[in-house]
C-alpha cells in the first residue's frame, strides 16, 4: 500500500503542477483527485502502523514486568517480613526499592517540631 499511496500522490502532484501552469483545469482536477485519494492511505497506513507498535511494546512491557518480577522473587522483596527475635514489632514503614511507586502515600507519624 505505500508503494501504491506514493505514486498515487506523486502522479497527483506532478499533473496537479501541470495543470496550474499549463492552465489546464481539466489536468488540475485530475492531479487534486490523485492527491486527495492518495491521502487517506497514508492516514491508515499510519494508524496500521502505529497499532503494530503498540502491539509489540505491549509484548515488551509485558516480558520485562514479569523479569521485574522474578529477580524480585529472587531477591526476598516480596517476602513478608519476619518478627524480630525479641517479639517485638517495629511498626516502622517498610524499606520500598527505588522503582515502586506506591498506590498509596506513606503518611509517618513524626513529632512536630516547634522552634524554641
Amino acid at each position: 500500500m505505500p508503494i501504491l499511496a506514493t505514486g498515487l500522490l506523486l502522479v497527483g502532484l506532478s499533473s496537479g503542477v501541470m495543470g496550474l501552469l499549463g492552465t489546464n483545469d481539466d489536468l488540475w482536477r485530475v492531479g487534486l483527485f490523485c492527491v486527495l485519494t492518495a491521502v487517506p492511505l497514508f492516514i491508515i497506513r499510519a494508524v496500521h502502523d502505529s497499532h503494530r507498535v503498540s502491539d509489540e511494546r505491549l509484548a515488551t512491557a509485558d516480558q520485562a514486568g514479569y523479569m521485574r518480577a522474578l529477580d524480585h522473587v529472587a531477591r526476598g522483596l516480596l517476602d513478608v517480613p519476619r518478627t524480630p527475635p525479641g517479639g517485638q514489632r517495629d511498626d516502622r514503614a517498610e524499606q520500598v526499592a527505588g522503582n515502586v511507586i506506591p498506590l498509596r502515600p506513606h503518611h509517618h507519624s513524626q513529632p512536630e517540631r516547634k522552634a524554641q
